[in-house]
């Protein structure tokens, strides 16, 4: 009999964060992140740690349902478990720069890929992810992103689709200033996961993993979110 654990570390790990280090592109409005020295062996300290400083929405990370709604749930009280399970991957780099996918083509992906399903993770791949870059390169991935349509958000949640993942700074299209698609989201009590990177090595179809850090009142969390295929 071979063991859920066993299949699990058997699986190709496939990273899908980008790394956190100082110069990685935020939010403009957001902290930057900072990381520096805290105690070390050259300074006599016996030891070596860090300090860290960032926003909770920095890097690859999911967004709470307080982020947009108030009195939703903050990032603590969320069910982690909605962040485990199937996670589909739909391309949408056809997409147009500032523009939104919709229920057209997640459909046209249902006919080519099967249903999705209640509790599937869905992953959008805009090409964003290969604009990411350190200062001062970093401006092409700060805009011009495409996005999910409100509609294909209802789309997606009529089918019961727990966590919306892209690899752009926002699941709204640039420019979209009432930021539909967050309200439609996580007004719903749905997950929202932005900033994932090499989404070019993942199948249609895979386990995902992300997990937050229990944050006091907090409105989103880095995670270290990870694809498992087998091989």
């Amino acid at each position: 009999m071979t063991h859920l654990w066993t299949q699990l570390r058997n699986s190709k790990l496939i990273e899908l964060n980008h790394l956190h280090q100082v110069s990685m592109p935020v939010w403009p409005t957001h902290p930057k992140f900072t990381v520096a020295d805290n105690e070390s062996y050259q300074g006599g300290d016996g030891n070596y740690n860090c300090q860290l400083v960032m926003g909770d929405h920095c890097g690859t990370h999911v967004d709470s349902p307080s982020h947009f709604i108030e009195g939703g749930k903050t990032i603590e009280q969320i069910d982690v478990r909605q962040l485990i399970g199937r996670g589909l991957l739909l391309d949408m780099r056809s997409t147009a720069p500032r523009t939104t996918f919709g229920v057209e083509e997640i459909q046209r992906w249902e006919q080519e890929f099967g249903q999705i399903e209640a509790n599937d993770i869905v992953i959008f791949r805009t090409g964003w992810h290969e604009k990411w870059a350190l200062k001062p390169e970093h401006s092409a991935f700060l805009q011009d992103w495409p996005g999910l349509s409100a509609e294909g958000a209802t789309y997606l949640i009529g089918k019961g689709v727990q966590v919306f993942g892209t690899d752009a700074l926002s699941l709204d299209a640039f420019g979209n200033e009432g930021n539909p698609v967050h309200l439609e989201v996580l007004g719903n009590d749905k997950l929202i996961i932005e900033n994932l990177a090499n989404l070019q090595l993942l199948p249609p179809r895979f386990t995902f993993i992300a997990l937050p850090l229990r944050i006091a009142h907090g409105s989103a969390s880095p995670v270290r979110a990870i694809a498992l295929v087998e091989d």
